[in-house]
């Protein structure tokens, strides 16, 4: 009972005090005297508000940030393989016009040694790979025969160059002897001249027009072009020009050395000559 009185007269003291404390409070306020401890409040209120904002500022400012640079970095990757597709495709479109020059390089050919009498039909291929021995040197195409290829057709480059013949046939490729290998032997024409010979491989190096009578006449420079002797071989084929010529009173025949003139290392496409 005692200790329930004490509990009351406590909560009434602070009662009286806190109304007393109030009323206190009015009266310095009415006179002015707590407008200095006021403004000290307020201030320091506000700085702790203005400090909580530019924290939260900041913090939004590196949030921002952060994402702006992630929209950068898509931005930049997006923009490399932009620029990766336009090469790739710039690529395939002078590819494409390279491949289109060469047809109708090789469209020329044609006609013009059609209006001869040498009409041909000409399927495009590509070089799938080279052999090479002691011999010699041979490509394989990517034509077979499914686009029905036989073995002794010409193999040339744009332009109606001949670099070979096929002498096997498979389903979807072919082996190529090139004209360098020792090998290889194709009638052949001087132009200007009309001296009659062969071609010869010369163990992968070059070529030579041999087997030539020492009455036909030669001249350095002179074009030399296929016969049409051979078989599947079309006549006027272009080999090379003669750039020296070996001879001797004591032989049966003279010879010439032969410039082709094209480096048969970096031929990519051909022609296959089918009547």
């Amino acid at each position: 009972m005692d200790n329930m009185k004490k509990e009351n007269r406590k909560k009434n003291q602070i009662f009286i005090f806190l109304v007393v404390f109030s009323l206190l409070l009015i009266f310095l306020n009415s006179v002015g005297h707590l407008n200095s401890p006021k403004n000290y409040f307020i201030y320091v209120i506000n700085s702790i508000s203005n400090s909580f904002q530019i924290s939260s500022n900041n913090f939004n400012d590196v949030l921002n940030t952060l994402s702006k640079i992630d929209k950068l970095k898509k931005e930049n990757s997006d923009l490399r393989e932009n620029n990766l597709n336009i090469k790739y495709e710039l690529s395939n479109l002078k590819e494409i016009k390279r491949e289109n020059d060469l047809l109708k390089e090789q469209l020329g050919f044609a006609n013009s040694i059609c209006s001869l009498g040498g009409c041909f039909n000409w399927t495009m291929g590509r070089i799938t790979s080279r052999e090479s021995n002691n011999f010699g040197k041979s490509i394989v195409i990517n034509l077979g025969k499914k686009y029905d290829v036989e073995e002794g057709f010409s193999v040339v480059a744009a332009g109606g160059l001949l670099i070979g013949k096929v002498v096997e046939v498979f389903d979807d490729f072919s082996k190529v002897m090139l004209i360098t290998d020792s090998n290889s032997s194709i009638n052949a024409i001087a132009q200007d001249t009309r001296a009659n010979g062969v071609i010869q491989g010369s163990y992968g190096t070059g070529v030579r027009l041999e087997m030539i009578n020492q009455v036909e006449n030669l001249v350095v420079g002179d074009l030399v072009i296929t016969s049409g002797l051979d078989e599947n071989i079309p006549k006027g084929l272009i080999l090379g020009k003669i750039s020296t010529i070996k001879e001797s009173p004591n032989q049966v025949f003279k010879s010439a050395d032969i410039d082709l003139f094209i480096d048969l290392n970096h031929i990519e496409e051909i022609f296959i000559a089918r009547k």
